[in-house]
């Protein structure tokens, strides 16, 4: 049992967001219901995650995910959980957090876009290249900074030229700095390829034939 309790105390100390992500409550967090859990106790952070499911629903045509979520109203909130300067942060398929900045739709619909994403791909989600994931749930929330309206025949918000090097690049060198043009040119580069394969459709051939045994480079061109 002391075992135990010291673990707890070194995972709490070194580790919050797992810690937290584990016992909400331990961090001043109330529940919603649905495994919701927040600082304040109001009802448009349960209304968030709502919508922000059916988003996913609405791409995927089902749910297979339902992971933990923490929201927090204040920064000093999001700091004691063991956030940094992001608006959200998911942990696998299991739980997610959202800053104050990121207690919105399209947010929590980017966020639960990578849980269920990877939730999909099962063990082969070390195939898919970050810039792939990270365009795709932008794609999926429809972030208007990265995108422009699904109505336009070309969503980009650069040229195509511009946004292909992200292909290539390292995401952590990429992001480096706290810029988003790498998240514009993934979303590019993603919503292109995605237009030419059926939107969706493409997105599920694209996991059924890595789950198959496929390649990520065999099944993903974009060099178009």
């Amino acid at each position: 049992m002391v075992f135990v309790l010291v673990s707890a105390g070194l995972v709490a100390a070194t580790r919050p967001a797992i810690a937290a992500t584990l016992c909400p409550r331990c961090y001043g967090l109330f529940g919603l219901g649905g495994d919701i859990y927040t600082d304040r106790r109001d009802t448009a952070y349960r209304r968030i995650v709502d919508e922000a499911e059916s988003d996913i629903a609405a791409f995927y045509g089902d749910l297979k995910t339902r992971p933990r979520v923490l929201i927090c109203s204040t920064a000093a909130c999001y700091r004691r959980i063991g956030g940094g300067s992001e608006r959200g942060k998911a942990f696998g398929t299991s739980a997610l957090m959202l800053a104050p900045a990121g207690a919105n739709r399209t947010i929590a619909t980017h966020e639960l876009s990578h849980v269920e994403f990877h939730e999909r791909l099962g063990r082969t989600r070390a195939d898919v290249p970050h810039w792939f994931d990270e365009g795709l749930a932008v794609l999926v929330s429809g972030d208007s900074r990265y995108l422009k309206p699904s109505s336009e025949a070309d969503r980009c918000r650069l040229p195509y030229r511009k946004a292909l090097p992200i292909v290539t690049e390292k995401w952590a060198a990429a992001v480096k700095g706290g810029t988003d043009q790498p998240y514009r040119q993934a979303a590019c580069v993603v919503s292109r390829w995605a237009s030419s394969h059926g939107g969706r459709t493409g997105v599920l051939e694209l996991i059924a034939t890595l789950r198959a045994g496929g390649t990520f480079g065999e099944a993903v061109d974009v060099s178009g």
